[in-house]
């Protein structure tokens, strides 16, 4: 029998909150195989910075301004430093199906913030509302039609223009978009002794976020959209029985929990039509629901690609999809 001269893999054993605030936590995870601090921490980082999901305004019109080196009558800042001002806020939506389109009206004011914005605009909260859009002469009045987007990375104007040109309207203003939440990620390793050896490593990895989404939840998205990538692999490599048995023992408690949800718990926004057509074809929870296409769900009674895409925006917060495999959990269910 041949000799086994390695140990078996080191795995980490502990994962410890340093420091969390709703902008800054500090995360720390140990013990890391030596060079598996500097892998998983670039790893995370680089999906920590380009594709966490985020909320920012990407359109801006104002009754009488056609283009953004206009002035505004009763406003200090001419609406180019308007619109920069405007790129900085951070937004979060307070439902599913917040309005993809706000109006504000300002009226005796002499200093307008993201936080009025949020004020005067329901739907949404804004993380740094001390962030100054605008003075006014206190007699003016301004009034605001705000588009709003979901979408990941930074997003120039001249790229917006190109998705939205069949929704735009006269004199609009497009604004570039920078719509990860994230602002800064700083993997440090460190070495320690473990096992009576000095070269095994720690991670510690300090992020920071604008406050419209939490660092913990940043993170949590990062890890998750990283396993649903190496999990292809082996979902690739293994037979249709050896996949299933892997997804089950890596199947995700929180996931399988809420799979098991009745979907009238949800605030789906479906008509009884609507809810009685997906129970006559078996569709009472959440794991029936998700595993329908897009396609395939609109084709039951009541529901439209409004609908749809409401229903996609809910999925997504609960870390779920419309067409995803749910056999791991199936299996474990049934």
């Amino acid at each position: 029998m041949t000799k086994v001269l390695s140990a078996p893999l080191v795995l980490p054993q502990s994962f410890e909150t340093i420091e969390e605030t709703r902008y800054i936590g500090k995360y720390l995870l140990r013990p890391l195989e030596p060079g598996y601090g500097v892998t998983v921490g670039n790893a995370l980082r680089r999906v920590l910075l380009s594709s966490i999901e985020g909320y920012a305004i990407y359109s801006l019109k104002i009754p009488g301004v056609l283009h953004e080196f206009s002035t505004i009558p009763g406003v200090i800042e001419d609406t180019i430093d308007i619109v920069l001002n405007l790129k900085q806020v951070a937004l979060r939506p307070k439902a599913s199906d917040a309005p993809a389109r706000i109006f504000v009206e300002v009226r005796q004011k002499e200093v307008l913030t993201a936080g009025d914005l949020a004020h005067l605009a329901h739907s949404y909260d804004v993380a740094n509302p001390d962030l100054v859009v605008m003075h006014l002469d206190p007699e003016a009045v301004v009034q605001m039609e705000l588009g709003i987007a979901r979408g990941r990375g930074y997003r120039l104007a001249e790229e917006n223009k190109l998705l939205l040109k069949d929704s735009l309207d006269l004199h609009e203003i497009v604004l570039d978009t920078s719509f990860s939440p994230v602002i800064r990620v700083v993997p440090r390793v460190e070495t320690i002794l473990y096992r009576e050896r000095a070269d095994y490593e720690q991670l510690l990895l300090e992020i920071e976020t604008k406050g419209n989404i939490t660092p913990r939840e940043a993170l949590q998205e990062a890890t998750r959209i990283l396993l649903e990538h190496f999990s292809r692999f082996l979902a690739g490599e293994m037979s249709q029985a050896a996949s299933a048995r892997w997804y089950s023992t890596a199947a995700d408690p929180a996931i399988l929990q809420t799979l098991q949800t009745p979907i009238e718990e949800l605030e789906l926004g479906l008509t009884a039509t609507a809810f009685n057509s997906l129970r006559n074809r078996g569709v009472t929870r959440l794991i029936d629901l998700v595993q329908l296409k897009p396609g395939d769900l609109e084709k039951h009674r009541g529901i439209g690609k409004e609908t749809v895409e409401r229903i996609q925006n809910i999925l997504q917060k609960r870390g779920l999809s419309l067409g995803m495999d749910v056999s791991a959990y199936k299996a474990l269910l049934s």
